[in-house]
């Protein structure tokens, strides 16, 4: 009789914190299947609290875009356009490449958004003394004046989101945070890896594939 894999347990991590090769996955005894294999946060065969985890870091990301909706509209940007914006209003002569990497997010996109920064007269653009490939981005007087309006909308709602926090709390969330990020870093240049980025699951794979036979019945058809 052919024996059955193992249900995946904390000690089958990828070394060295990567994600280790596409394979079929094994067979497992419980549903839903380990999202996760650290020891951290596998309870009991479990990883029930890693995922309620995510829940909530789900919830607060959802949170606080409804906040930033409601900011942007009040000073007439996208919401995309407000969080360059207030990344500019804290760290001037910024370059693109620069917010981009701040905001984990690609050169591409800072661009779009700084154009419409720049069409609504928010945002000017000067010569990089240090580097003639790029140009040093800041507020207009527009909007600089655009985020002062903005502060006090931002500060009533920002006190009641984060009353609950004290100061040894916010240093530990602070730390914390800073240290999920750069490990996120590595995960999204794994994921972006030809092997992974370009593969599908065999059930989606399939459906796939049916779906794409069926569209060309329908062309060779008609």
């Amino acid at each position: 009789m052919a024996k059955r894999n193992p249900r995946l347990r904390p000690d089958n991590a990828a070394p060295s914190g990567t994600i280790s090769e596409l394979r079929a996955p094994p067979v497992e005894e419980a549903f839903p299947p380990l999202t996760i294999s650290l020891k951290t946060f596998v309870k009991n065969g479990s990883d029930h609290a890693f995922r309620r985890l995510i829940f909530e870091f789900m919830a607060l990301h959802n949170q606080m875009q409804r906040h930033s909706d409601q900011f942007a509209r009040y000073i007439g940007t996208t919401n995309a356009q407000f969080q360059v914006l207030m990344v500019m209003a804290q760290i001037p002569d910024l370059t693109v490449s620069q917010m981009a990497q701040m905001m984990n997010v690609t050169s591409q996109f800072i661009t779009i958004e700084i154009g419409g920064l720049i069409r609504k007269g928010i945002v000017q653009k000067q010569p990089n003394e240090r580097d003639r490939r790029s140009s040093l981005l800041n507020l207009t007087p527009k909007g600089r004046n655009l985020v002062r309006e903005l502060a006090p909308v931002m500060r009533r709602a920002t006190n009641l989101h984060f009353r609950s926090l004290t100061e040894e709390r916010t240093k530990i969330l602070t730390e914390t945070i800073h240290a999920i990020v750069e490990d996120g870093r590595r995960v999204i240049h794994e994921l972006e890896s030809p092997d992974i980025r370009n593969a599908m699951a065999p059930s989606a794979s399939e459906a796939h594939s049916s779906a794409s036979r069926s569209g060309r019945k329908q062309v060779l058809r008609s």
